[in-house]
């Protein structure tokens, strides 16, 4: 008889550190009508696609603006993935100055997964074009996840035009091009479950 042996080699403890950061992995940009990845700002390149697996919301503040959160704001993203997290009341060194910008701006975080390499991505936005692209992912999935629970979007990286009192301007948008299953639960008795249920397994629309 054959004894199934467990090692401990660590990995999981490591993958652990890394999922409890705010910031995974690349960042990508969005500007002017265009998405950008990393230090470098390189061009995302067309039809690329990315899995969403998940968002958090904080206030941002400091270089927040460079896509860097300050210390406060990684702490409160991570003290809660799902409930909002309360503006802080102090200003700090910004009290007082005249025509301050307030430091602290509403801040979503969307976390992305390359399927072929698994290279992690992480998107913040404060912006109210970025909130809304969000806002609209979110509700796409709330209602798919209505009849499939364990469901995950497939995005690509695109551009809408949105109309400012600046005039016409560009957000972000990302677009839902595929759906992908993850983990167990009850699915559609009208649809065939996915076999098996892995994370590149798909639903069969």
């Amino acid at each position: 008889m054959n004894d199934l042996v467990t090692t401990n080699d660590g990995w999981n403890d490591a993958a652990a550190e890394a999922a409890a950061r705010v910031l995974r992995g690349t960042l990508p940009k969005f500007n002017d009508w265009r998405w950008f990845r990393g230090k470098e700002a390189e061009p995302v390149e067309k039809d690329t696609r990315l899995v969403a697996i998940g968002t958090a919301a904080a206030w941002a503040s400091g270089r927040q603006a460079g896509g860097i959160p300050d210390a406060a704001s990684r702490q409160a993203a991570a003290r809660s993935r799902r409930a909002w997290q309360h503006r802080p009341d102090k200003l700090g060194a910004y009290a007082g100055r005249q025509n301050a910008r307030d430091p602290w701006q509403s801040t979503r975080f969307v976390y992305l997964v390359d399927p072929d390499t698994a290279e992690a991505f992480t998107f913040s936005t404060s912006s109210f074009g970025g909130h809304e692209a969000v806002r609209n992912l979110a509700d796409s999935i709330a209602r798919v996840r209505s009849a499939h629970p364990n469901a995950l979007p497939v995005v690509s990286l695109e551009a809408a035009p949105m109309h400012t009192k600046y005039g016409r301007k560009s957000k972000p948008v990302f677009k839902i091009v595929d759906w992908k299953a993850t983990g167990s639960g009850v699915w559609d008795a009208q649809l065939p479950p996915p076999e098996p249920l892995g994370f590149d397994d798909e639903i069969g629309f």
